[in-house]
């Protein structure tokens, strides 16, 4: 019986060590194997990566995973929602951090820090929030006097930071962006793909004001646009109108001479008097009425009709 244990022992531990010789890697990750602590590395230097496919190792060795597909990271609690601007204005807001391991910087990943994670939504918390305060609508003095673009200068410096970042949204998640490229991503191995800032919300005593500070905002410049197109379209009627005129002008002017050359060449060719004839003649048929003017004997003009 002794002898049976042992050998059922014997056959237990060696198929253990069997399957634990094998490692299955999945398709969008990558395995980096450590022994003893140590991380196996290749002659040449590098970490030795396992890809996807069914590879040996010792049994003794412990595979790190790592998901090298995109992955998320939702900062949407608590503890990362606050942030202040820059005229003392406390906003709500997401995030949403879109990003991927490097694999050639898989070691950065797995040793630089014990929670990577974890460091990554408190940096960029600090990141957002130190942006966000920084992100200013101007500083200069607020304008004053009268007109269309001082009330649309006064009105914008009403709104202050706040309605700056949400109208520069842009602006403020590519400078979030770039330096997570260059800062956090080279530290961390990751590689960022897109940062989302989203529903910027003022504290509730402040909501309706601003709204309706955004939407007076809004129809002001609407009206603006609507008479400055107004006016274009008048100024580009009267150009057309001008124009028009003009080449009319042009037309009559062309008849005239032309009218006149003809008649020149008629009274050159001893013909004008029959031309005028037969035109006053052309003109009397077709008229309903002729009134002839004549003189009496003490040089008084007399009209008459027909």
């Amino acid at each position: 019986m002794f002898v049976l244990g042992l050998m059922v022992g014997l056959g237990a531990l060696t198929l253990g060590l069997s399957l634990r010789s094998y490692i299955h890697v999945e398709e969008g990750e990558i395995v980096v194997l450590t022994r003893f602590g140590r991380a196996l590395r290749s002659p040449e230097g590098p970490l030795r990566i396992l890809r996807a496919g069914l590879h040996r190792k010792r049994p003794w060795d412990v595979a790190l995973r790592v998901n090298v597909k995109e992955q998320s990271l939702d900062l949407s609690g608590d503890e990362h929602r606050f942030a202040m601007t820059s005229d003392g204005v406390v906003v709500r807001c997401d995030s949403t951090l879109r990003f991927a391991p490097i694999e050639a910087e898989v070691e950065h990943y797995l040793f630089t820090l014990e929670r990577p994670m974890e460091h990554l939504a408190g940096t960029f918390s600090c990141l957002l929030r130190n942006e966000i305060a920084n992100f200013g609508a101007g500083d200069g003095p607020v304008p004053t006097g009268s007109g269309a673009l001082n009330a649309g200068a006064l009105i914008e410096a009403s709104l202050g930071a706040y309605a700056a970042i949400r109208r520069e949204r842009g602006q403020l998640q590519e400078r979030l962006a770039a330096f997570c490229r260059t800062t956090m991503g080279a530290r961390l191995g990751l590689r960022f793909d897109a940062i989302d800032v989203m529903n910027f919300e003022p504290p509730d005593e402040l909501r309706d004001t601003l709204h309706t500070v955004i939407q007076a905002k809004t129809d002001a410049e609407s009206s603006h646009f609507r008479a400055q197109g107004e006016c274009q379209q008048r100024v580009l009627a009267a150009r057309r109108g001008v124009e028009i005129a003009s080449l009319r002008a042009q037309a009559v002017e062309t008849e005239m001479l032309v009218l006149g050359r003809s008649l020149e060449v008629l009274e050159r060719t001893k013909v004008l008097p029959l031309y005028v004839a037969r035109r006053q003649a052309e003109v009397l048929s077709e008229s309903r009425h002729v009134y002839v003017r004549g003189t009496t004997a003490r040089g008084a003009a007399v009209r008459g009709g027909v």
